[in-house]
């Protein structure tokens, strides 16, 4: 099914939803596009014809505004973009990253209705002194304190919002359909692939809808420290978890922008910052990919607190090995072995590659990460590699840009406690020390033994292979598969001139048919010709009228 079949069948909802998206859109400058869209055409009651916004005002900040105006759900999608530079422009995501999450209040009784919902039993039974006014909102769920009823343990108890899933389904629907709209219409887009952008946009949805995955990553976290009692993530009440509730210990704790502590007490929390994020992803490949100074409390004034696992990453051996090598090779100032490693960080690479080129590009960040003023942010340093690679047809994956993200974020909150933070410097020197443990043969992260044996299994099975291709070959099966990409605008254009065609012979034979009856002059008559006749020469008349205007309307 494609999207002009999610928009024609979706309910009124949806239709209704459709109206406001085109209407916010035109209102903030985007009426041309619009227009080219077809959209005029085909929602001509949705149209809603709005002056102009200041020129001054940027494209990206735009685009912040229509996700803001068009509510809670559009600011979930934009605040999940802003996490993915490779999936959109790096400014937009810049843009996107100031999104605000706090919002009203859902009312209680609906609060009420959905927790009821998901256990099938009465409040009270769960929860006593479970507080009306929440302690968090956000844009697809709110927090509220409790008390469990069998053992009076304080919980914070996050439940999904009232229709929140539906509204979602109902706008990605809408938006694939405009992203198909854009590949079709608008080929300065297609390099941007909006169609598999909210793809994978309805694919991350999806997860962080199930509260029960949530929990899974908390579990995880903890299981992680379990050695290192001084980071960690609230206890999950598992026996309470549900896809629309999650039940959690209640954390009071400080944000780390308003922590009042003593120089040594934020130099200890620095460090222990810095080591769980190298932690997280250089040796155990499982790390919390949005630690933002609102996810992060400080507990007692030594133990750091992470919160909200609705999205985490996971990288596999071979890229967490990858990402010590880029560090090494950013400290090293190793431009060749850099190259070497963001083309093996990146799933896809143009087969007329100039690595000569690449390496020139990559001396600028090499030299921007040992002056003084380029010092800062290591995260932001991975972005800019990130960068580079796509200007050089390189696709960095998907994992080496949410932890790019996820290394800014934490930089970002622990500098609050330390301006005089470096996290560049103190990364790479932790990264270095990560790079040690290949010389001890039992905890090296890239074994050669098991490279060699590796090498040694693809060596073995090359000739099978070799002979399984020439024995398809000589039997005739061996095929090849064709696939045509950027179909364009063909198959619409068929229905249109199909359409047409079938529309021009019904009123062909209808006009023959009139003029049969009216020859015979058939009963009964008007004005003394056949009613019959008459009616069928004015239907035919109208039906070809409108199909020549639609054929000069559309040229």
């Amino acid at each position: 099914m494609n999207a002009s079949d999610l928009i024609r069948y979706t309910p009124l909802a949806s239709a209704n939803r459709m109206r406001i998206i085109v209407s916010v859109l035109a209102k903030h400058g985007f009426e041309e596009l619009l227009i080219r869209l077809g959209l005029r055409r085909r929602f001509p009651y949705f149209w809603r014809k709005s002056p102009p916004p200041p020129a001054a005002i940027p494209l990206w900040k735009r685009l912040k505004l229509i996700i803001e105006e068009l509510g809670p759900t559009a600011v979930k999608i934009g605040q999940i973009l802003s996490m993915r530079p490779d999936l959109i422009p790096s400014d937009l995501c810049d843009e996107l990253k100031t999104l605000q999450e706090a919002l009203p209040p859902t009312p209680f009784e609906d609060i009420r209705a959905a927790i009821e919902k998901a256990y099938g039993r009465p409040l009270e039974t769960l929860f006593s002194g479970f507080e009306h006014h929440p302690v968090a909102t956000a844009s697809i769920s709110q927090v509220h304190r409790a008390r469990r009823a069998d053992d009076a343990s304080l919980v914070a108890v996050k439940v999904q919002l009232p229709d929140v899933a539906d509204t979602l389904a109902a706008d990605l629907d809408i938006l694939e359909y405009l992203a198909e709209l854009l590949e079709e219409r608008a080929p300065s887009v297609r390099p941007f692939k909006p169609v598999e952008v909210v793809r994978e946009l309805r694919k991350v949805v999806r997860r962080e809808l199930d509260f029960t995955n949530e929990a899974v990553n908390m579990l995880a976290f903890n299981a992680l420290f379990e050695d290192n009692p001084r980071v960690f993530a609230p206890a999950v009440h598992a026996d309470l978890a549900r896809p629309g509730v999650l039940v959690m210990e209640f954390i009071d704790g400080e944000r780390l922008d308003e922590f009042l502590g003593t120089s040594e007490e934020r130099a200890e929390l620095v460090s222990l910052g810095l080591e769980s994020t190298v932690r997280q992803i250089m040796q155990e490949g499982f790390f919390h990919a949005d630690p933002h100074l609102g996810n992060l409390r400080i507990v007692g004034r030594s133990r750091l607190c992470y919160l909200d696992f609705g999205m985490c990453g996971r990288l596999a051996p071979a890229l967490r090995s990858a990402l010590v090598d880029c560090l090494i090779a950013l400290g090293g100032k190793d431009t060749a072995r850099l190259a070497r490693v963001v083309e093996d960080m990146s799933y896809s690479a143009p087969p007329d590659l100039d690595v000569f080129s690449l390496e020139s590009d990559l001396m600028f960040i090499m030299q921007k990460f040992h002056t003084p003023c380029g010092h800062g942010f290591m995260g932001r340093h991975m972005l800019d590699l990130t960068a580079i690679c796509r200007e050089h047809g390189l696709s960095p994956r998907p994992d080496f840009i949410l932890v790019a993200r996820a290394l800014l974020a934490s930089e970002s909150a622990l500098k609050s406690l330390d301006p005089t933070l470096n996290p560049a410097s103190s990364l790479s020197s932790l990264a270095q020390a990560y790079s040690m443990r290949r010389l001890i043969p039992g905890l090296s992260d890239r074994s050669i033994w098991a490279e060699l044996e590796e090498a040694g299994r693809i060596i073995t099975a090359f000739p099978r292979r070799i002979d399984t291709v020439l024995r398809k070959l000589s039997a005739g099966q061996l095929t090849v598969e064709h696939k045509q990409h950027d179909f364009g605008r063909l198959p619409a254009t068929f229905q249109r001139i199909g359409n047409r065609l079938g529309g021009a012979l019904v009123t062909s034979a209808l006009a023959v048919c009139s003029a049969v009856i009216f020859s015979s002059d058939l009963g009964p008559h008007l004005w003394g010709m056949p009613v019959i006749g008459l009616a069928g020469f004015a239907l035919s008349g109208m039906l070809g009228t409108y199909i020549t205007f639609k054929m000069f309307r559309d040229t």
